[in-house]
């Protein structure tokens, strides 16, 4: 769907608003970009949002939980092995930007990157999701035998990577440097675990 001026809701600002300030970043987006691209005025906008930062930060909420609805329960599905589900979540991410067309940035990444352009309760957000993230990554890991120090260190490796893939391909690399990055985080994930 494109931009039409007859964007009203709440919900319909946030879907047209969201990937433009996910491929230009927050600081790169000005309220007046933002109108002329949606097509809308500032009075539809500020009606919802009073301010950037509160636009940015609705996003950033829709976002994360999204992704804790959608995706996080992956890691934990009975009917899949450990490197099954890890794989399965990689696979969901590595298609939504292929669906996308381009790296369009990842919001906690985003987030974490330019804690000044952001707020605190937006980081509070990004930093219990990859607690989260790094959390259920670990366990995962232990089922498939390794220690929980060893679990622990890939977990955090992987999921700093995972954001490092995003940041490379937004820097030039494109959707392949995306994909190169995450066929060696799974070439490391599907190690066996020392016996």
């Amino acid at each position: 769907m494109g931009y039409d001026k007859g964007l009203r809701t709440r919900e319909e600002i946030l879907d047209a608003a969201g990937r433009l300030i996910f491929v230009r970043g927050y600081g790169a987006s000005s309220f007046s970009e933002i109108t002329a691209a949606l097509g809308i005025s500032l009075g539809k906008i500020t009606h919802h949002f009073p301010s950037k930062a509160a636009l940015f930060e609705a996003l950033f909420e829709q976002a994360v939980a999204q992704f804790r609805r959608e995706t996080l329960p992956i890691f934990e599905a009975s009917e899949l092995t450990p490197l099954q589900r890890i794989e399965q979540v990689f696979f969901r991410i590595e298609m939504f930007y292929a669906a996308q067309g381009e790296i369009i940035g990842c919001p906690v990444g985003q987030t974490m990157a330019d804690p000044l352009a952001t707020t605190l309760p937006m980081r509070d957000l990004a930093t219990a999701l990859l607690a989260d993230i790094e959390r259920l990554l670990t366990r995962n890991l232990e089922e498939m035998g390794w220690s929980p120090a060893q679990a622990s260190a890939r977990a955090a490796i992987v999921t700093a990577a995972w954001q490092g893939a995003v940041l490379i391909a937004r820097g030039g690399g494109g959707f392949g440097g995306f994909r190169r990055i995450l066929g060696h985080v799974r070439t490391l994930l599907a190690e066996e675990p020392p016996r």
